[in-house]
């Protein structure tokens, strides 16, 4: 896997070493340098970038450990081997804190020293190739050329590199939990996982057992302790959607667990030390929830570290050609059918809706349509299948036609439709508008595919 054109700088103060690896590295295709002291070594490390720097640990004039630290000082990503006349565990131990990737003990063999070399170029070239592939799934759906998604990834990598509690705002359906995955996995935590909670997916007392755990007998049907989510992801990203359905009288535990990094299991004494990074998200203006006395102000300032507003789908009209392209791509390959084509009327179409459900919405709109199209051409006519014409019926109850009649499982979706429009998406007031739990009122979305 190792590149043979992978340029190698070898410090020792050793002409016979410096000559056996020139000679022994030349021969396997990469391009060597040489430095006699550690300071002619660190002076070329700095005026050139090296895949591999071979550096003794007993040099003339500074401590080979000096060297790996001045190098890495300058370029914190470098791999370098160390080579000892003195193997032992301490010194490579030192050696692997400071950042070393390994080391070589002389004497040694050709064999050893290619061996040596090759594993490290390898390891290397895996970890940017699954750097590649993070980033390329980090960004996968936050597909966009405008100037609005530009200055978002702009934002995401900057905030990535952070490790701050993030509040992610923005209309139902913009992708809030993208923007978190992408925060995620492009930054310092993407080799841990990643767990996302709905907040308003659960019943109020079952939310803290499943953010905190539970010890054994903690409560009725208590009979083994559970980790809770903020164990689950622990050294990565928790992700609360949602935040604003957060029960009251869990938010000063949630607050405890952000200031104090650590979270007590319902029924538990001791605390457990957890290293997590918060990402929250809300649809509503968390705001008006304090000054309405719904959420905490202290949770809201702890949260609001970043903040991160998704912008809405009718703010960036030109990003929908590249999304339904992208759309359809994705339900051909699902459906390992051919790929449909969309005309210019209708895509002028699309980018003439107002789209309240936004990036979502727009997906479920394209699979509608390829589905069940009936050729290998999509028109207008193919979306605007909800849309009356000239001179249609009357509508009558739920925005049907007055003479058409459909089942109630029908009629209670679009019912539930309409609520949610009419209340921004706010799941807890459509719920007491339409007078079931917002638990009820989940399982109901999820029956119907309305998520």
């Amino acid at each position: 896997m190792s590149s043979p054109a992978a340029s190698i700088l070898v410090i020792d103060d050793e002409r016979g070493i410096r000559s056996l690896c020139r000679d022994v590295l030349g021969r396997a295709g990469y391009r060597v340098d040489l430095a006699e002291t550690g300071a002619d070594g660190v002076a070329r490390a700095r005026g050139g970038r090296y895949d591999l720097i071979l550096s003794d640990i007993r040099l003339p004039d500074v401590d080979g450990l000096q060297v790996l630290e001045q190098v890495r000082a300058a370029h914190p990503d470098q791999t370098v081997i160390l080579i000892t006349a003195y193997p032992s565990v301490d010194t490579a131990v030192r050696g692997m804190k400071l950042g070393a990737r390994d080391y070589i003990a002389k004497p040694f063999t050709p064999d050893e020293l290619r061996m040596v070399v090759a594993r490290a170029l390898d390891e290397d070239a895996l970890r940017r190739e699954n750097a590649r592939l993070r980033d390329e799934l980090a960004y996968r759906n936050l597909i966009g050329a405008s100037p609005a998604m530009v200055a978002l990834r702009d934002t995401i990598d900057k905030v990535s590199r952070a490790d701050a509690s993030v509040l992610i705002t923005g209309e139902s359906g913009v992708g809030k939990e993208v923007v978190a995955r992408a925060i995620h996995y492009r930054g310092t935590r993407a080799a841990g996982p990643f767990v996302a909670v709905n907040c308003g997916a659960l019943v109020d007392n079952l939310l803290e057992s499943e953010l905190f755990g539970h010890v054994r007998g903690a409560f009725t049907g208590a009979d083994r302790p559970k980790r809770g989510l903020f164990v689950a992801a622990d050294g990565g990203t928790l992700f609360l959607d949602e935040i604003a359905e957060l029960p009251l009288p869990l938010q000063p535990k949630l607050l405890r667990a952000l200031q104090e990094g650590e979270i007590k299991p319902v029924g538990g004494v001791d605390p457990v030390r957890v290293d997590v990074r918060v990402v929250a998200a809300t649809n509503r203006d968390l705001g008006e929830a304090v000054r309405d006395g719904a959420f905490r102000e202290d949770l809201f300032y702890r949260l609001n570290v970043i903040a991160i507003n998704v912008p809405p789908l009718r703010e960036r009209v030109e990003d929908i050609p590249l999304l339904v392209d992208a759309f359809i791509d994705r339900v051909a390959e699902r459906a390992g059918g051919a790929r449909v084509a969309v005309t210019d009327a209708a895509m002028r179409w699309l980018q003439s809706q107002p789209w309240p459900g936004n990036v979502r919405e727009l997906e479920n709109a394209i699979e509608r349509a390829v589905v069940l199209a009936s050729g290998p051409v999509l028109d207008v006519a193919d979306f605007d299948q909800g849309a009356p014409a000239a001179g249609a019926p009357r509508a009558g109850a739920a925005g049907l036609p007055a003479d058409e009649l459909i089942s109630l499982a029908a009629l209670e979706r679009l019912h539930i439709e309409r609520v949610l429009a009419a209340c921004g998406g706010q799941k807890t007031k459509a719920a007491a508008i339409l007078g079931i739990n917002r638990t009820t009122l989940w399982k109901k979305l999820r029956a119907y595919g309305m998520e």
